[in-house]
């Protein structure tokens, strides 16, 4: 047993162990930087979709109530009472 490459099932070598540097692999820093700017990007979108005031999403409402109000008053009866 004192030979180096009759190793027991339970060791591993730390060389395979290690992440293996290619070049496409970025530092920790760059890769966290760009998940932040990732999130800020998505935040910023749900900010432009979602994002309106009170006051705006009020004016909507009474802006749709007031068509259909409008709508209603100008339909016409599909049937006709004598």
């Amino acid at each position: 047993m004192s030979d180096t490459s009759k190793q027991g099932p339970n060791v591993i070598s730390l060389a395979s162990a290690r992440r293996s540097k290619s070049a496409g692999d970025k530092p920790r820093h760059v890769r966290k930087q760009e998940a932040r700017a990732e999130k800020a990007r998505q935040a910023e979108a749900n900010r432009v979709r979602s994002g309106r005031t009170k006051a705006e999403k009020a004016q909507d409402r009474s802006e749709s109530a007031k068509l259909e109000t409008l709508l209603d008053g100008s339909r016409r009866d599909s049937k006709q009472e004598t």
